[in-house]
């Protein structure tokens, strides 16, 4: 489920980083090539060259700063900053121009900078870079208006620039933000499966394991039953122990589930609630935290101390201890001797007195290596 959840991410950075090279991309060629080609061939016609050039490595810069909040962590502090810097720049720009020069090509500000807007609004709604392409525009009607350049060819040919332009920066930062959503979109759905992938191989291992639970405790019954059919005495203790404990295991196979808060105190009450019904009087008592055991170890936990309870005669008192890394369930009563059969992960010990018997499985965490 994580290779497969890591692997679906991975696919989304690389749509979000090949638009986000793309959005980069294209304004250094564009300002690299002609925006740098017009600031050279203006040089003469400039009122202050010096300060386009300026204004020419300052597009580089607000440009590289907007690209550390593309690849890098978000700077939403950066937004206006280098929004006021950019559109300043397009009026530094315009004002360094002749008036018979502005929105021309030596005004090269106005036209590229809607570029740097796709940059600067990467991380937010498509509205941020239309505002921005509208205060632009806004700009350069200002300059014009004060240049006295607001005739109606003017305005026609700004109207036509703006919107030939505005169409290519919106339109591949609508492009890009699509991408972004069907990226987002397939790693959820790539993750939605993964986990009905892992909900349903769980499934099938716990259904696979319970079944093998099932196959091991339906020998032991049907041998037992073949022995009864084959004349072995019902009045043997020997028999009845061996019945109890068969129909113990069965009880707890039948309750046993990871559903449950608590397999292990589950388990251990299927037991004794056998024990109940012969009427053997039981008590079950819990100390402390159990942590989190897979079935297997409950099961392990509790093999003894539920075949204890099958054989008890009268009483019989479990405790359960529980600990960050240990759990230990015992069970006193007057149970007759028997033999214990190991049980892989947990320690079992047990002790005869007089007519107490005294049962203890013991599990610890073991330490990663």
């Amino acid at each position: 489920m994580a290779v497969i959840e890591s692997t679906a991410m991975l696919v989304a950075r690389r749509y979000l980083r090949g638009t986000a090279i793309a959005a980069l991309a294209i304004p250094v060629c564009w300002h690299l090539l002609y925006d740098g080609t017009m600031t050279l061939l203006g040089w003469s016609v400039y009122r202050w060259p010096w300060v386009v050039a300026a204004c020419w490595f300052a597009y580089l810069a607000i440009g590289a700063v907007g690209a550390l909040d593309i690849f890098g962590q978000p700077r939403p502090r950066l937004f206006w900053p280098l929004t006021v810097s950019a559109l300043l720049l397009v009026a530094i720009v315009l004002a360094a121009c002749p008036p018979e020069e502005i929105l021309k090509s030596f005004d090269w500000a106005w036209g590229s900078i809607g570029w740097l807007g796709v940059i600067i609004c990467w991380r937010r709604p498509i509205t941020h870079l239309v505002a921005f392409v509208l205060a632009n525009a806004t700009i350069v009607v200002i300059g014009l208006a004060i240049a006295d350049q607001l005739d109606r060819i003017t305005l026609a040919r700004l109207g036509m620039v703006v919107i030939g332009s505005a169409a290519l920066q919106l339109g591949f930062a609508f492009t890009a933000g699509g991408v972004r959503a069907i990226a987002a979109s397939v790693t959820r759905s790539a993750v939605a499966r993964a986990e009905v992938a892992d909900r349903r191989a769980v499934a099938e291992a716990v259904h696979a394991a319970r079944v093998a639970r099932y196959e091991d405790i339906r020998d032991d019954i049907r041998t037992l039953l073949t022995e009864l059919a084959d004349g072995a005495d019902p009045c043997d203790p020997l028999v009845q122990r061996r019945c109890r404990a068969g129909a113990a295991r069965l009880r707890r196979l039948l309750a046993e589930t990871d559903d449950v808060p608590d397999p292990l105190l589950h388990g251990l009450r299927a037991g004794a609630d056998v024990a109940e019904r012969r009427g053997v009087e039981v008590s079950l008592v819990r100390v402390g935290h159990v942590p989190d055991l897979t079935v297997e170890t409950c099961r392990a936990l509790s093999e003894a101390p539920i075949e204890a309870l099958s054989n008890a005669a009268t009483w019989a008192r479990v405790t359960v201890v529980g600990s960050g890394d240990e759990v230990v369930v015992s069970v006193i009563g007057d149970m007759p001797d028997s033999p214990i059969a190991p049980r892989n992960g947990v320690e079992i010990t047990a002790h005869t007195e007089g007519e107490r018997r005294w049962i203890e499985a013991r599990w610890q965490l073991q330490p990663t290596a």
